[in-house]
């Protein structure tokens, strides 16, 4: 364990002078730079904080400690070690071997009524968890064609609409993230990756968009950094209400993420720019918690259009302090470095 931490303590000390140290002049490629500094240090914060309990692999027949300890390092979301929305149902190998542990309980130890209710206990919990898993999935669908109908509809607003609408603008940069990250995902996932996205047109609340719809890469740091601090300490050592203390780990969370992408855009955005960046975090943690309060979990159409109401406005605000350029004719790229020298529209 000592080992463990000087490790990790090392690796957080060469991340953090990365980006002292080492500075790049091209503003795109610093922002980059910034972009891994961030998720490096992140990351190595995460290992920190679950030291003590480090994600598992949840597949059966594990491999290797060092194949293990390389997804470690390279999978940013860890579902090969733990439980996530978009995740199929366990293999079924892991039912058979589950089943053929069961038959040999039950048939060669007759007599042994607490391992047949034991048994009967962990079969009705495995079931109940996974139709539980299916009813939180709204629908299958095919990653390859939501990449394809997602990038038709980013290219029919560059074509159709106004590139001068902020929300155009907005909806745009929605959809840009989505078909970056995706087509990455789909070039470097391994073969237990689930899903990185689902549908951004089945969100039906604000708490349905960040959790369930949008990418979860960094929801790991932002729970072991964040999010249980908060959630546990608070009512532990202050007599905090549990409900107002999971509002206010999610407001941290948010708040993290805001940091985390106004420290790697800086190099690219104007001072108002970054500051948009952090309120717009901000605000969907405090959007996300008032939408908690109001109606828990139960859906409704008008909790979705306010939703994508006040998810459209606070982006279209935050786009108009980013001095983005009125689409993709108007960059110029021969000067890309240069973010003064894109042109406006």
């Amino acid at each position: 364990m000592a080992l463990f931490m000087a490790l990790d303590w090392m690796a957080i000390c060469a991340f953090t002078a990365n980006g002292m140290l080492v500075v790049l002049e091209c503003s795109v490629a610093r922002s980059l730079q910034l972009f891994a500094v961030a998720i490096g240090s992140m990351k190595a914060l995460d290992f920190y904080a679950r030291r003590n309990s480090p994600p598992r692999y949840a597949y059966p027949n594990p491999p290797s400690d060092g194949i293990v300890a390389l997804l470690l390092f390279t999978e940013l979301r860890y579902e090969s070690f733990t439980p996530n929305y978009l995740r199929t149902a366990p293999a079924p190998a892991q039912l058979e071997e589950d089943s053929m542990t069961e038959y040999f309980c039950c048939h060669h130890r007759r007599g042994d009524i607490k391992c047949c209710k034991n048994i009967l206990y962990s079969t009705g919990k495995r079931v109940v968890s996974q139709h539980a898993q299916q009813r939180k999935l709204h629908h299958r669908f095919s990653e390859s064609f939501d990449l394809v109908l997602h990038g038709a509809f980013f290219l029919a607003l560059q074509a159709l609409f106004p590139q001068s609408n902020p929300t155009v603008q907005a909806l745009q940069i929605l959809l840009a993230i989505y078909v970056i990250w995706e087509s990455l995902q789909l070039l470097l996932r391994y073969k237990t990756s689930p899903p990185l996205f689902g549908p951004v047109y089945t969100a039906s609340s604000l708490a349905s968009f960040w959790s369930e719809t949008w990418h979860t890469a960094f929801a790991s740091p932002c729970r072991s950094l964040a999010y249980d601090p908060l959630r546990r300490h608070l009512p532990a050592k202050y007599g905090v209400p549990v409900a107002f203390a999971r509002g206010v780990g999610v407001l941290a969370s948010f708040s993290l993420m805001g940091l985390f992408h106004a420290y790697s855009l800086a190099p690219v955005l104007p001072i108002d720019g970054v500051v948009r960046i952090i309120a717009f975090f901000l605000l969907n943690g405090i959007g996300t918690v008032i939408e908690t309060a109001i109606w828990g979990k139960k859906s409704h159409w008008g909790k979705a259009v306010l939703a994508w109401t006040f998810e459209l406005a606070i982006a279209s605000w935050t786009v108009e302090g980013l001095s983005l350029p009125s689409g993709l004719q108007n960059i110029s790229w021969d000067s890309i470095c240069n973010v003064g020298g894109v042109k406006r529209g």
